[in-house]
């Protein structure tokens, strides 16, 4: 059922229970415990009255925002209905306006860069409310958000120490570290000690099979779907993330029985949706995409989630070789992100159009605009500043790069150094070796280029490139390898839709001409 924000309060203490049950159904149960004697039982009172808590408290003086605030993380973290997790995160600080938590939570989830700043400045401002380890959970939020890493990146360290056994800590920790952050191998270790501890805690189970699939290892994830899915029949997400992990591996027709076995269970889990339009698009069938993308985009009342999708929709036109169409299309979308304020949104169009440029000068210029919308907009939050900056270097690098200007890629690599010396990003650390990389391609230095290209081995731009610089040194078998890896990838990134289909058509043409040498 899609909760609205008019659903009764007073319902909600009902349906976190019936909620949490769904979401963790057929949980291990623990062993009876012994009889006690009275002695025993007074030191275990006592004992439990002083014990760290296994989970981080939550603090509010209203019962009903501390409700709605659990209802919102089942919601968001556990079911992964984000719409209806935020409408009671919303929920939760009307009912206390100074719930610090509530108000951190608002700012974690939504993909408004304006509620996201307002939200989290609010939660500075009642921070003082909280315990301090929820200041804690609070500065890791708003620091991931912010791209004030350092001591967000402290913070969940403390916390995870602190509490072993909070499995949605570590759930939260483990995710952001695979999606956001990269850092697969730390992400991996905090998910499977997780599934060690509950076996059954699905949401990290569902968290692991993305780990594995975004650090090119998505052979692994399958099982755990399969159990994902076994074990909560009734529940969208598994066969949602069951879909998306096949289209990863390529399997485009399994991914979408499985987008619309999500669609059967609930016909409002608008991710399916999106899901099915973007396998269709990663098909070739770009006409029957873009109508499933408007369905999908009616199906969020999110003006920023429609927005991206609409994104998604323009670069139809790129996929199937229509690019004055589809520059004619990204730039209306563009204008529409500038008239919301959506900055990060409009410089991304602008970066997407550089990249399907033909002309390496007036790419450069299409970056140049990109730049320009960060730096008028004063709403970009600082860590999607960072990283959307970072990325438009880098695409100038590269482009420059590719086409001989090496002073344009030196230019483009001084701003990128001097961020990757203070950022603990990792997207930022790769976006530095890559452009650095790119400028020592550009220099004819080969060799010295490939371990640099290879820091950022999961981005398309990069492999494109790393297969380049191996073959000019002599590394033909490894740049076969390379190839091969980005023509598989299959994703719904403005750099795969660029990349990968150039890197099929070499792959192609390098077997033809290998068969036409072994006829003669």
């Amino acid at each position: 059922m899609k909760i609205r924000s008019a659903f009764p309060l007073m319902a909600i203490a009902i349906l976190i229970s019936c909620t949490a049950a769904q979401a963790q159904e057929a949980a291990p149960q623990p062993a009876s415990a012994p009889a006690q004697t009275t002695d025993q039982a007074t030191s275990a009172t006592t004992a439990a009255a002083t014990a760290q808590p296994e989970t981080i408290p939550v603090t509010t003086q209203s019962l009903i925002a501390k409700q709605a605030y659990e209802m919102g993380m089942v919601q968001s973290e556990d079911r992964l209905f984000l719409d209806e997790g935020l409408d009671f995160f919303r929920q939760a600080v009307k009912a206390d306006p100074t719930f610090a938590m509530g108000h951190a939570a608002v700012g974690y989830f939504t993909p408004d860069p304006g509620e996201a700043r307002r939200e989290g400045l609010l939660a500075v401002k009642y921070i003082d409310n909280a315990s301090p380890d929820e200041q804690l959970l609070i500065r890791f939020m708003n620091g991931r958000k912010n791209g004030d890493l350092v001591p967000a990146i402290s913070a969940m360290n403390d916390l995870l120490a602190k509490y072993p056994y909070d499995k949605r800590l570590a759930n939260m920790a483990g995710g952001w570290l695979c999606s956001g952050q990269g850092a697969y191998e730390r992400g991996e270790e905090i998910l499977v000690r997780l599934l060690k501890l509950d076996p059954r805690y699905f949401p990290a189970m569902n968290n692991l099979a993305y780990c594995y699939a975004l650090s090119g290892q998505a052979q692994l994830a399958p099982p755990l779907m399969e159990q994902y899915a076994a074990a909560l029949p009734n529940e969208p997400n598994p066969q949602d993330s069951y879909g998306e992990i096949m289209r990863i591996l390529g399997d485009y027709p399994a991914a979408l029985e499985h987008y619309q076995k999500a669609l059967q269970i609930n016909p409002k889990f608008n991710f399916s949706q999106l899901g099915i339009a973007s396998t269709y698009a990663l098909m070739g069938d770009e006409k029957l995409a873009r109508a499933q993308y408007l369905v999908a985009m009616k199906g969020t009342k999110d003006h920023v989630t429609q927005l991206n999708y609409r994104m998604l929709w323009g670069l139809t036109y790129y996929r199937e070789n229509q690019p004055r169409v589809a520059r004619l299309e990204m730039t209306k979308i563009a204008a529409e992100a500038h008239s919301e304020g959506l900055a990060v949104q409009e410089a991304e169009i602008h970066r997407t159009m550089a990249l399907f440029n033909p002309n390496p000068a007036a790419a450069l210029k299409d970056l140049d605009a990109a730049r320009a919308v960060l730096s008028e907009s004063h709403k970009v939050l600082p860590g999607d500043w960072e990283t959307e900056s970072s990325s438009i270097l880098q695409s100038r690098a590269f482009i420059a790069a590719g086409a001989g200007m090496v002073n344009a890629a030196q230019a483009a690599l001084k701003p990128l150094s001097e961020m990757a010396a203070t950022s603990r990003s990792n997207p930022v650390q790769n976006s530095y070796h890559s452009a650095n990389g790119a400028v020592l391609f550009a220099k004819g230095e080969y060799a010295a280029a490939i371990p640099e290209l290879q820091e950022d081995a999961q981005n398309p731009l990069s492999l494109r490139l790393l297969a380049k610089a191996q073959a000019k040194a002599g590394q033909s078998a490894e740049a076969q390898k390379t190839l091969a890896t980005l023509a598989a990838i299959s994703d719904e990134r403005v750099e795969t839709a660029f990349a990968a289909p150039q890197a099929r058509a070499q792959l192609k043409n390098d077997t033809v001409q290998t068969a036409q040498r072994g006829a003669h």
